[in-house]
């Protein structure tokens, strides 16, 4: 079994959209002869914690958690005090430490604390290569310091961009500071440069940081889906209700504003189908629906667990799926895409006719897509499933077993042999 050092931020018990593919990379490694120790952040302090996600990490990993430097100091300085001034002092000092700590992001001062265990890990036990998922970017920034000062190859994974070029790169809800936009395309280029291999998520994001990584050869490993989470029957009524699912966030740039739109537009019209029509979404704070008022037809559910966002995505007759604005609309691959894919239900997605994601639905069928901003053609559309005309593409099952979580780990090993075997051959020359 060979070894690898997994340094990922984003890990249980975090619950967000990152921490699946580093869970389900971590947990299929072993069938693929990698043992993992996942090196991740101390959660103490975390914030969006769900605890019940430790019990999908897969029994006998090793797990090794190491505090921010901001956040050991504050504590170290909140024990001279009594316990609850204490904890005061300690959350008082570790946000105002860690303010002064901002490159190449807002965790840097997990770096240094970071490179020591993982120095120590490999003098205990030596690893064969390490293996980083950014963001946050310190991530790469720490296996490059182990990788230097242990001598072993690093692969760097890239779920977003981490320099986008122009505008319209740049998330619209991740704007970088002056100082990260000075300092970090310069960071991102040599370590980029030093790693073994670079892996994203998409063709076209690979693209676009050919400029800002100055590499072209990227591997590029989508996410994916455990096809166990959807193997238990729903069971799903036959009440004549259409019921449409979203599971995901709404932030600037990213949303459901163009669904509510339509509902919008179909309570004017009065038409027909809002007597059977019913929206379940979750993965954000509760408010726009009531405020665009449409929450007469929408339930906003809030935050909710991992397993109850797939318990939606089962009961439902079509999942929902919007991609971000600007250049994240043609590349991006949510891991929601997957997971919708997955459950076997239609989905009904805004995504541009080039884009990365109509072009997996394309491929696997069983969707409908329109373009971004389209509200009138979705309420048509919506109007359309309500009279039982067919809409979706067929369905392509045998193409989702390339998507699940073991094809894409597997993957990801052939990545790390060929490292391997690239070093052999260095070493021999």
């Amino acid at each position: 079994m060979r070894r690898v050092l997994f340094i990922a931020y984003l890990y249980p018990p975090i619950a967000n959209s990152g921490t699946r593919r580093s869970l389900c990379f971590s947990n299929h490694l072993p069938d693929q002869g990698w043992e993992p120790v996942v090196l991740t952040i101390d959660t103490r302090h975390a914030k969006q914690l769900e605890p019940g996600l430790m019990e999908e990490v897969r029994p006998g990993t090793r797990i090794e958690r190491v505090a921010m430097a901001c956040e050991a100091l504050a504590r170290r300085i909140g024990a001279f005090f009594p316990a609850a001034l204490g904890k005061k002092v300690e959350s008082a000092l570790a946000w105002r430490l860690q303010a002064r700590h901002q490159i190449p992001d807002a965790w840097a001062s997990w770096i240094k604390p970071a490179v020591e265990r993982g120095v120590a890990l490999h003098k205990e036990q030596a690893f064969d290569l390490i293996y980083a998922s950014g963001s946050p970017w310190s991530s790469f920034l720490i296996a490059d310091a182990i990788g230097r000062r242990i001598g072993k190859p690093f692969v760097l994974d890239y779920r977003d961009n981490w320099n986008p070029i122009g505008k319209e790169g740049a998330n619209a809800w991740d704007r970088p500071s002056s100082l990260e936009a000075e300092k970090n395309p310069g960071l991102e280029r040599g370590v980029a440069r030093s790693a073994a291999a670079v892996v994203t998520v998409s063709g076209l994001l690979a693209q676009a940081m050919a400029d800002t990584t100055g590499r072209t050869d990227f591997h590029i490993i989508t996410n994916g889906f455990e096809p166990a989470d959807f193997r238990a029957p729903s069971e799903r009524p036959a009440d004549g209700v259409l019921r449409i699912t979203y599971t995901g966030v709404w932030r600037l740039g990213y949303g459901l504003q163009d669904l509510y739109k339509a509902i919008a537009l179909l309570k004017q019209s009065e038409a027909p189908i809002l007597k059977r029509l019913r929206v379940e979404v979750a993965g954000f704070a509760p408010g726009p629906a009531r405020e665009q008022g449409v929450d007469d037809v929408v339930q906003e559910l809030g935050l909710v667990s991992h397993d109850k966002a797939l318990q939606l995505m089962q009961e439902a007759d079509l999942q929902f799926l919007p991609v971000p604005t600007g250049f994240y609309a043609e590349a991006c691959l949510p891991g929601k895409l997957f997971e919708y894919m997955g459950s076997g239900r239609p989905i009904l997605a805004l995504a541009p006719a080039k884009s990365e994601v109509a072009r997996v639905l394309d491929e696997v069928g069983g969707a409908a897509c329109l373009e971004p901003g389209d509200v009138e053609g979705l309420a048509k559309l919506l109007q359309r499933l309500a009279s039982g005309e067919p809409v979706f593409s067929p369905r392509q099952p045998e193409r989702l077993e390339r998507y699940t979580r073991a094809a894409t780990t597997a993957q990801l090993a052939q990545v790390f042999e060929s490292v391997l075997q690239q070093a052999k051959s260095e070493r021999r020359s």
